[in-house]
């Protein structure tokens, strides 16, 4: 008896390894038929040129809010930002964490456009984006920066 057993032991491996090797074979397949275009979402990595290299530095615009007992952030004024970068839109997240951490979350969203007019590194001043609440001055412990796009101006 314990001879018949080992054959079909033997062919249920052996099918089990052919259709396993199928399997990743299907997905190496098609993961080879992707592609990443500028124009299109797909899997990839492409690298994406920067238009200000060597950053921005940022500062904060503050009012006392009695409803708020303290002084919450109006403005955020981002100064150094290079002229390659005028027109495109930047947003500010005022986070309550430090981002290099990868931990906190946003406490509100600031956005502007970097204007048009001007010669060399341009200051943007950014304002809360509408149906973000007041932050308070004391829970902003980091920024995030992002400045992307046209924005048809």
């Amino acid at each position: 008896m314990s001879a018949t057993r080992r054959p079909t032991t033997r062919r249920k491996v052996v099918a089990i390894t052919v259709a396993a090797l199928g399997i990743a074979g299907l997905g190496l397949a098609s993961a080879a038929q992707l592609n990443v275009t500028p124009n299109s979402l797909g899997a990839g990595t492409s690298v994406v040129a920067s238009c200000d290299t060597d950053g921005v530095k940022i500062a904060f615009g503050t009012s006392f809010s009695a409803a708020n007992k303290g002084y919450v952030v109006d403005t955020v004024k981002l100064t150094g930002v290079s002229a390659s970068c005028a027109g495109q839109a930047v947003t500010v997240d005022l986070l309550d964490a430090n981002p290099e951490l990868g931990t906190g979350a946003a406490l509100g969203s600031y956005t502007a456009a970097v204007p048009t007019t001007g010669t060399g590194d341009r200051d943007v001043t950014v304002t809360r984006t509408g149906g973000t609440t007041a932050i308070k001055a004391s829970a902003v412990l980091g920024a995030a920066v992002v400045i992307t796009g046209a924005t048809g101006a």
